[in-house]
């Protein structure tokens, strides 16, 4: 039987969220914010205006979790399969960046940093990872509570999550509203970052799948109205946070209902691109690896020195645009090319392990003969 071929408009759209992660992380560390409010009101609206088109890749990347993950089967070596993955690049990039930068710099060698670099999920080197792994090992036993749910008992039970990760933490980090409502002591949703947030998008993504289906007889292609409202909700954030002051702190925080929406319209929107393209499966497949790699503490502090937009002379003119754009694209494919020879690697590695178990079943078997 011929093997279905992987759709890639999900795929495109993990590529799109890596690089606006790496957008986001260029605007905070390498001082894109800062720099670009300095120079002028302008510049620094246009710059934030970009950034309010770019709050929703972690949620579109759990989000596409749970769309995918929620009609599994029920499969605990599977599960650990996958986590196991995603831990081997945690250690990997974890322990081989550390010992190149130990080696640069061995002022940075200490008992703390030298346990993080072998505990990154304990140490949370990377909080994405650490929560990605989590949600991965509870997804087998969420999938069979959500998947018996009706669409009337699976919005209740979204409706409580939401209430309480999105909509109440949204509400308390409002300045003058946290006076009369607050979250303390009941979650730490910090700001969408948590394992609660994570557990949100997961039920949304899942949501997706299972009752935002295609009409009978409509033509399965990309609908517009999800990329409108998208950039409308977009717009909506950044409205409200050049208006009212008071709404700055949640801001594109994750779990920002706002933001929430925008990640689904991403999902709707990309999930009816029906073409097949190894190459976008195939760099999509790196994602995860890129931002182990750009992410790491290490790292992140010496590539925003080097991409690095506090000049101010980069705003005289809109020159700073394209050199942003070029940065992030560029920071994508070196990782990109980083991690695939990471797959290689382990997958020579995992193919000898394979061969020697085989060899030594095989020579067991005839010695037993």
């Amino acid at each position: 039987m011929s093997k279905k071929k992987r759709q890639s408009g999900i795929e495109l759209l993990r590529i799109i969220a890596m690089m606006q992660i790496i957008f986001l992380h260029l605007y905070e560390y390498g001082q894109l914010h800062e720099a670009s409010k300095a120079a002028g009101d302008i510049d620094g609206a246009l710059v934030t205006f970009v950034w309010s088109f770019c709050r929703a890749p972690v949620d579109v990347f759990i989000m596409i979790s749970g769309y995918f993950m929620i009609t599994s089967q029920f499969d605990i070596k599977r599960t650990l399969r996958r986590g196991g993955k995603v831990y081997g690049a945690m250690i990997f990039y974890s322990i081989v960046l550390s010992i190149i930068f130990f080696i640069y710099d061995p002022s940075l060698i200490n008992v703390n940093t030298v346990v993080s670099a072998f505990t990154p999920l304990l140490s949370k080197t990377w909080y994405f990872l650490s929560n990605y792994l989590i949600m991965l090992l509870l997804s087998p036993f969420l999938n069979r509570m959500l998947v018996s749910l009706t669409k009337k008992q699976y919005l209740y039970f979204m409706g409580i999550v939401f209430v309480v990760m999105s909509l109440w933490s949204t509400l308390a980090g409002i300045d003058g509203i946290d006076n009369v409502i607050s979250i303390k002591k009941i979650v730490d949703p910090y700001m969408g970052k948590s394992l609660g947030g994570f557990l949100l998008m997961y039920i949304i993504g899942g949501y997706l799948r299972l009752f935002v289906k295609q009409k009978d007889g409509e033509k399965k292609s990309p609908k517009l109205k999800y990329l409108g409202i998208f950039a409308l909700l977009c717009i909506c954030d950044f409205a409200l946070c050049s208006i009212f002051h008071e709404y700055k702190p949640v801001f594109g925080m994750f779990n920002n209902p706002l933001v929430l929406a925008e990640s689904a319209m991403l999902i709707l929107f990309f999930r009816d691109f029906t073409f097949s393209s190894k190459f976008v499966n195939t760099v999509a497949g790196t994602t995860l690896g890129i931002y182990a790699i750009h992410e790491n503490p290490y790292v992140r502090d010496w590539l925003w020195q080097v991409g690095n937009f506090s000049n101010k002379h980069l705003y005289d003119t809109l020159i700073y645009i394209p050199i942003a754009i070029v940065t992030v694209v560029f920071i994508f494919a070196g990782c990109c090319i980083i991690e695939l020879l990471r797959l290689k690697l382990f997958e020579i590695v995992g193919n000898a392990i394979q061969k020697r178990k085989f060899e030594k079943s095989s020579g067991n078997h005839y010695l037993n003969r």
